[in-house]
């Protein structure tokens, strides 16, 4: 009876079941995720852009994509060089390209990725930023 229970004692504490009183589970980092953008080229139109919408939202490794007109990375890049003054004053919305940025889920391939949406007609850069936090 002694060697049963010992037994399943040994089962309990291999399994994780039964952590010893008074310790705690050391914590898992949380899985980092990856953004990529992708800027389409100036000339890229509007099929190009809508094919290369429809390839980002089947890749299985995409957890979400935003999609930034010019208008909206003109707005973007004046409040991030307020204070370039003639620099913002001298861009229109027609200088900055339309882009995608899409965040990838914890466990996607980024380079596999990567070297699969380069040759996406329409686009211009793919480059991942893994400093960059997603999109609100």
């Amino acid at each position: 009876m002694r060697l049963v229970a010992l037994l399943i004692a040994a089962a309990f504490a291999v399994a994780g079941c039964g952590a010893p009183a008074g310790q705690t589970p050391v914590p898992r980092p949380a899985p980092q995720t990856v953004t990529v953008r992708l800027e389409l080229a100036m000339d890229a139109t509007g099929p190009q852009r809508d094919g290369v919408a429809s390839w980002l939202q089947s890749r299985p490794e995409v957890a979400s994509v935003a999609f930034e007109s010019r208008e909206q990375a003109l707005a973007r890049f004046r409040e991030a060089y307020r204070d370039s003054g003639e620099l913002v004053g001298s861009l229109s919305a027609a200088d900055l390209p339309e882009s995608f940025t899409v965040t990838l889920k914890a466990d996607a391939d980024v380079d596999g990725f990567v070297a699969a949406a380069q040759p996406l007609e329409g686009l211009d850069h793919v480059v991942p930023d893994e400093d960059q936090p997603p999109p609100d």
